[in-house]
């Protein structure tokens, strides 16, 4: 399979296949129709995860949309970001986010992470160093 895909798929997949309806919002896609259909294409998947900064010095709120030809991720604390060509640059060495040329690039796989569903919960009492 060609397609971008994330862990974040699992919990539809598992929802679509077992015929039932989510508990609460997913924020990935179920895998189903790229699993039965061989020419199913699919535009972008999603990634997310948080750092607390026990971890890493600073807390990072990180959102990755991947398409079969980009990947970019943008903190939500800070608004930094990377946003690499993975066909041009496939070792992520060139990072285009504050290139001037790749600005409509950048708003279309921001669009994509706007897609995620907007029930993001305020910070709660940690568990871990994650």
């Amino acid at each position: 399979m060609d397609q971008p895909v994330s862990t974040l798929d699992l919990g539809p997949t598992f929802y679509d296949y077992g015929n039932a309806d989510a508990l609460q919002a997913q924020h990935g896609s179920s895998l189903r129709p790229l699993l039965e259909n061989a020419t199913a294409t699919r535009d972008f998947a999603l990634n997310e995860w948080g750092l607390l900064p026990g971890r890493v010095g600073v807390a990072l709120e990180l959102r990755t949309v991947r398409t079969r030809t980009h990947k970019m991720t943008v903190d939500l604390n800070s608004g930094a970001g990377e946003l690499y060509d993975l066909v041009a640059d496939p070792q992520e060495r060139q990072n285009l986010f504050d290139d001037p040329a790749a600005v409509s690039l950048r708003e279309r796989l921001m669009s994509y992470l706007a897609t995620r569903p907007d029930d993001q919960r305020p910070d709660s009492t940690p568990v871990g160093t994650a």
